[in-house]
């Protein structure tokens, strides 16, 4: 029997934006024998396959009038057809803002910027095209294919502020402002931000009615806009789509996955995230490049352990016919997620320490209107706390707002503007409770430090080599001008790390010092003040982005002293050979404590695939809980772990976490 999306744990996605220009009669090569094997070989809970990509040609004959010119079968039918056979789902890839097509016949259609040029394929979201294409081919999908559901692509990521005379007048009769014949171009003009959220309300507005639309004569249709209330779009969910869902970054899957994941996951919605099998660029240029399935393993292993399901992308070929030699390498990692379905598929993330991704600082650095402008910053201090075995959670001002009490520790990342009054003054008030209140980079530290409430002061330190304009030799036949200052930073003394754009933190007990090479002067770049029952820790330098462009074994090292100070987490790395990322989950009622390796070359552009990952070895944890368990279970092996249970936790050791391993604690 078919799942429903909500229980699907393992999907796998097919799609190839068909176009004339690629000159494929659609169907030529499909076989009613490779849908079978896929569903019997993989096993999958649903399959995921190309309906209309970002050129606006539908690749199946369509009645709305964008289908491509030849087909040699009805492609849709057959896969509808076995599909329901074997059991599985089927879903649309669908492109929904994103339509060149549309846009070329329909120029009125297409969004205008503020320079006066066109965003090619942007379809404008108050003008017809949901009522002219969108909404009558998801109804057919719906009415005539009787498809399990939509994943709609390039939608709130495609989706721009426009800048018609029109589009203008509209924003003026709807909010009551008048600009004065002056547009908002950029963010020194008047009413730019209110221009732009206005058009994030008009993306709203969209979603919602082609979704309730849809809905309201096919209620089991499942939808979900690609990236829409994710990272990308860090909003409380706001209309009744089916699940949550985005494709990860081919070219560093596994720290976006980390990211991506908990992002999701706080919305307390079904969601998944797809990882693409191949890269598709090689250190800057082009090449399609196919990874090895370990690869794929660990991708997936960072979203199962915070409870999501799985999909894994392959490129259809372009007459519609599924690629079976890369889909007969998936029989491996099918195997490797189903086998860990039980252990984490829809658990919950113990609420422990919570990284704030601010919709209020998101949208105000956002280049579009839910673009990833600045994401860096968050995604390396992410991976950072996940390499040093945090179990970490990523909240949005509605989620911290709902659970901020039950957080041991609360890190605000590199801001780009700040936050609102309101959230600023609540994290003060969440430490003088008896929160611990970690502050990461230069510019959310003296954010942070104008408050009257600031227990510490900062002051900049110089930024540049040479603050003149004139060029200067470096001795190595460069210019040292316009040169970030390489300071040193130490944390106990003894080991330096390379230290970029830092200010001296005032105040409190100093957790790690800056200094110029060869000078004896040492300066607090991070310190622990005490606030009320809690504390704050500034730390003066943007640690995040440093870590995810180079990272450096010290920034680990800071982070494991900052944050052991602060609380006792239930589950403690004492030690590790490697990188070992952990998730505690409450699955059902059971901890579930996840394993996943994290060591690799993920985030390295000089190389694309890798067939090894060194396992992480030598593990010994602490586990705290109220009572004594029955017995620690490694899963998916079902080996018992001996432990010592000890002033309310249990020592326990794993002699190897491959990619990703369960402590199932029984009580």
């Amino acid at each position: 029997m078919k799942k429903r999306r909500k229980d699907s744990f393992f999907g796998i996605h097919l799609d190839y934006h068909a176009k004339p220009e690629d000159g494929m009669v659609q169907g030529k090569n499909l076989r009613r024998e490779d849908i079978q094997k896929i569903c019997k070989l993989l096993k999958p809970d649903f399959i995921q396959i190309d309906c209309k990509g970002h050129p606006g040609w539908a690749s199946y004959p369509t009645k709305i009038g964008n289908a491509m010119p030849k087909f040699e079968m009805d492609t849709l039918s057959l896969w509808r057809e076995v599909t329901e056979e074997e059991g599985v789902a089927l879903y649309m890839h669908y492109s929904g803002v994103y339509d060149v097509k549309y846009c070329n016949e329909h120029p009125d259609e297409e969004i205008i910027r503020a320079d006066g040029l066109r965003v090619k394929g942007s379809t404008r979201l108050n003008g017809n095209y949901s009522r002219d294409i969108l909404i009558p081919q998801l109804l057919e999908l719906a009415e005539v294919y009787k498809v399990d559901g939509v994943w709609v692509d390039g939608d709130c990521w495609m989706a721009c502020a426009d800048f018609r005379p029109e589009s203008l007048a509209e924003f003026e009769r709807d909010t009551g402002i008048d600009l004065k014949g002056n547009t908002p171009k950029s963010p020194s003009d008047p009413y730019y931000q209110e221009y732009r959220e206005y058009h994030r309300e008009l993306f709203r507005r969209y979603l919602r009615n082609y979704v309730d639309t849809v809905h309201s004569t096919h209620p089991d249709f499942q939808i979900a806009s690609n990236w829409a209330f994710s990272d990308h779009m860090p909003e409380e969910v706001s209309a009744n789509v089916d699940f949550l869902s985005g494709d990860l970054n081919p070219s560093n899957s596994f720290n976006s996955a980390r990211y991506a994941a908990r992002a999701l996951a706080q919305q307390e919605h079904p969601w998944d995230l797809m990882s693409w099998n191949f890269r598709n660029s090689l250190n800057g240029r082009k090449g399609y490049t196919p990874k090895h399935p370990v690869q794929i393993m660990q991708e997936a292993s960072s979203v199962m352990a915070m409870g999501g399901a799985f999909q894994n992308y392959v490129v259809q070929n372009k007459d519609g016919s599924p690629n079976m030699r890369e889909l007969e390498k998936m029989a491996e990692v099918s195997e490797f997620i189903r086998k860990r379905k039980d252990f984490c598929f829809r658990g919950k993330p113990m609420h422990q320490a919570a990284l704030l991704l601010s919709t209020y600082d998101r949208h105000m650095e956002a280049m579009g209107l839910y673009s990833r402008t600045g994401y860096e910053r968050i995604m390396g201090l992410t991976s950072l706390l996940c390499d040093i075995g945090q179990s970490l959670e990523i909240v949005c001002e509605h989620t911290l707002e709902k659970y901020m009490d039950e957080y041991k520790m609360i890190v605000v990342p590199e801001l780009f503007c700040g936050l609102d009054k309101k959230t600023v003054e609540s994290l003060y008030a969440y430490a003088e409770r008896g929160g611990r209140l970690v502050l990461v980079g230069k510019n959310t530290c003296k954010i942070f430090a104008g408050f009257n409430k600031a227990p510490y002061s900062v002051t900049d330190m110089q930024e540049y080599i040479n603050e003149k304009i004139e060029e200067t030799e470096n001795g190595h036949g460069g210019k040292s001008t316009g040169e970030y200052k390489p300071y040193l930073f130490t944390v106990d003394g003894n080991e330096y790390g390379a230290l970029y754009s830092p200010c001296e933190i005032i105040g409190g007990v100093a957790e790690a010092y800056a200094f110029e090479r060869y000078s004896e002067t040492r300066l607090p770049v991070s310190s622990t003040v005490p606030y009320g029952k809690g504390s704050i820790t500034p730390i003066g330098f943007d640690v995040g982005l440093q870590y995810l462009s180079a990272e450096q074994y010290l920034h680990r090292s800071l982070m494991n002293s900052i944050t052991n100070k602060l609380y006792t987490p239930v589950v403690k790395v004492s030690s590790a050979l490697g990188r070992l990322e952990i998730v505690v989950l409450d699955k059902d009622g059971k901890l579930m404590i996840q394993l996943v390796n994290g060591n690799g070359s993920h985030g390295n552009q000089g190389c694309a695939t890798d067939d090894m990952i060194p396992p992480v070895l030598d593990i010994m944890l602490s586990v705290r809980t109220a009572t004594p368990p029955k017995e620690l279970i490694l899963q998916p092996q079902g080996k018992a772990l001996p432990f010592e249970y000890k002033n309310g936790a249990s020592t326990v050791s794993v002699d190897r976490v491959d990619i990703h391993n369960i402590i199932e604690v029984r009580s």
